[in-house]
C-alpha cells in the first residue's frame, strides 16, 4: 500500500490560521468579561458599603440634634398629663407585669 502525499494548500493554512485566532478571541472574550463581572461585584460593594455609612451618619446627626425633653421646673414649660391626673404604677410579678 501506497500513500500519496497531498500538497498544502495556501487556503487550508489560512483557515487554520483563522480557527486559532477566532479561539483565541473567543478565550479572550471569556476572560475580560470575567474581569469585567469582578470588577463590577466590587464597585457594588464599595457603593453599597457607603449607602451604608451615609445612613449611619445621618442616623447618627439625627440622634445627636433631636428634641430633647426639657427638665421639670422650667420656665415656660406646662405640664402634660393624663386629664384626670391619675398615675399609673408598673412592676414585675411572678407572672408578669403588673400595673396598678
Amino acid at each position: 500500500m501506497t500513500a500519496a502525499r497531498t500538497g498544502v494548500s495556501f487556503e487550508a493554512i489560512l483557515a487554520r490560521i483563522g480557527n486559532g485566532l477566532r479561539e483565541a478571541a473567543r478565550w479572550g472574550l471569556r476572560g475580560v468579561m470575567a474581569l469585567v463581572i469582578i470588577f463590577m461585584a466590587g464597585v457594588i460593594a464599595v457603593v453599597t458599603a457607603a449607602v451604608g455609612l451615609v445612613i449611619a451618619a445621618i442616623a447618627v446627626l439625627l440622634r445627636l440634634t433631636g428634641a430633647r425633653p426639657k427638665a421639670a421646673g422650667q420656665p415656660g414649660e406646662t405640664q402634660q398629663g393624663p386629664a384626670d391626673g391619675i398615675t399609673l404604677d408598673a412592676h414585675r410579678t411572678a407572672r408578669g407585669w403588673t400595673v396598678e
